[in-house]
């Protein structure tokens, strides 16, 4: 398979996000910064990429025990948004993608690297807001 060919059926990637370290807020740093989504194909005929970012939304965030929450918005808007948990005694995570009220998919895995990456290689969803750049 040719690199127009893998283009042309749409490619995704993996990205693993940075930690939001607020120096008030230490219970945030298993917590990314922002996630990003992201997918290369053709649109119109010419080759793009298309991303959506997801930022926290701080307000969100919840703990129970050893269990905590956060949500993660769509920073281009729209109905799409992240549920992002972490069990601090297991170092466990758990990431929920929805998109329209539709949950596209869901990833998780102890290793921080490892479960972003298998998160955001979910790609983009038909109906999230994106921003596309020719490349």
């Amino acid at each position: 398979m040719s690199i127009q060919d893998s283009i042309n059926k749409g490619v995704f990637y993996g990205f693993i996000p940075h930690r939001l370290q607020i120096p008030d807020r230490p219970e945030l740093n298993n917590y990314p910064f922002n996630v990003m989504f992201s997918q290369f194909g053709t649109k119109d005929g010419k080759n793009v990429m298309g991303s959506a970012i997801y930022v926290p939304d701080l307000k969100s965030y919840t703990q129970l025990g050893e269990k905590s929450s956060m949500k993660y918005v769509n920073s281009y808007g729209g109905n799409s948004w992240l549920l992002i948990e972490y069990d601090l005694s297991t170092k466990y995570y758990t990431g929920q993608k929805t998109v329209n009220e539709e949950s596209v998919g869901v990833a998780s895995g102890p290793q921080w690297n490892m479960f972003f990456v298998h998160f955001t290689a979910l790609g983009l969803t038909n109906g999230e807001r994106c921003n596309f750049k020719e490349l």
